[in-house]
C-alpha cells in the first residue's frame, strides 16, 4: 500500500519528471520555432538594415515626412533593429544553456536522441 506522501504531485520523482518534460517541450518549442521565424524573417544584420531602408523610403513616401520626421522615424528604426537583434542574441543564448542542462540529466542513448530531435524540425 501507498502511502500517501509517496504518491501523487507531492513525490519529487513525479515532479523531476514533468519538470525535464516541460524543459525538453520548451527546448523542442523554441528550436521549431526559430527554424520557423528564420525562414520567414531576415537572419543577418545587413538584411535587417536592408528591410529597414525599404520599409523607411515607403514611409518617407506615403507619410510625406518633413526632415525632422524623417531622423525621428530613421533613428526608431534603427532602434528596432538593435533591439531585435539582442533579442535574438539572448534568445540564442538562453536555448543553448537549456541544452546543456537537458544534455547532463540524459544518458548517451537519450542523449544521441535528443540530438536527432532537435536536428529534425517537424513538418509546419
Amino acid at each position: 500500500m501507498l502511502h500517501r506522501d509517496e504518491a501523487g504531485w507531492t513525490n519529487p520523482k513525479v515532479i523531476a519528471i514533468l519538470a525535464i518534460v516541460f524543459f525538453c517541450g520548451s527546448v523542442v518549442g523554441a528550436a521549431v520555432m526559430r527554424q520557423y521565424l528564420h525562414s520567414r524573417m531576415p537572419l543577418s544584420h545587413d538584411e535587417i538594415s536592408q528591410m529597414r531602408g525599404l520599409r523607411f523610403d515607403a514611409l518617407k513616401h506615403k507619410l510625406n515626412l518633413t526632415p525632422g520626421q524623417e531622423q525621428t522615424v530613421s533613428q526608431v528604426l534603427d532602434d528596432f533593429a538593435k533591439y531585435y537583434q539582442n533579442l535574438e542574441e539572448q534568445r540564442e543564448d538562453v536555448a543553448e544553456a537549456g541544452k546543456k542542462r537537458i544534455y547532463a540529466v540524459l544518458n548517451l542513448e537519450q542523449k544521441q536522441r535528443f540530438a536527432r530531435l532537435l536536428k529534425e524540425a517537424p513538418p509546419l
